[in-house]
């Protein structure tokens, strides 16, 4: 890397002059000054811009969650379930017992119980996707979907976002 690269990597990660001036603790003159090649920097200088460009640019997989997720109760019908993948055209949804995740229905598992009108979620439902926070990097949730169906976004304990495969698929 060099000082030309430092424009072309601010602009690539969304930051403007004046903040990554702020990340990196110098001002938006000097930043616009070495990007136009008028000064020369301190080489702490660009290493401290590079350290900030390089942080933003981290592939978070919160970039690729979906914050609405779809659920339904572990106690709803199997066909009240079966409505709500059918209107919203999606192939899952997540299984909840009040805020907890405790499994997930696929399509396959609403198959297993397509003629039983009396079964409930809980009947046909997997076990819970694998939990991740959102600042796990975007490579782990695709080796992880690799295995699993989707993957839900914890904080703390509660769900705050899901990835499937199409998440990542789409970006």
């Amino acid at each position: 890397m060099d000082l030309s690269d430092i424009r072309r990597l601010r602009i690539k990660v969304g930051l403007s002059q004046t903040a990554l001036a702020k990340k990196a603790g110098i001002s938006q003159a000097h930043i616009a000054k070495i990007e136009s090649g008028k000064v020369d920097p301190r080489f702490s200088t660009v290493q401290k811009i590079f350290r900030c460009l390089k942080e933003e640019e981290k592939d978070y997989c919160s970039n690729y969650m979906t914050p609405n997720i779809i659920g339904v109760e572990h106690d709803e019908s199997i066909s009240s379930a079966a409505k709500i993948m059918h209107d919203k055209k999606i192939s899952q949804v997540v299984v909840f017992r009040g805020r907890s995740v405790i499994g997930i229905l696929t399509d396959e598992g609403l198959l297993r119980f397509s003629g039983n009108r009396t079964a409930n979620v809980s009947e046909a439902m997997s076990d819970p996707p694998p939990k991740v926070s959102k600042t796990t990097s975007a490579d782990t949730v695709k080796d992880l979907l690799l295995e699993f169906p989707a993957v839900m976004v914890m904080e703390q304990d509660d769900a705050v976002g899901i990835i499937t495969r199409s998440d990542l698929i789409k970006r």
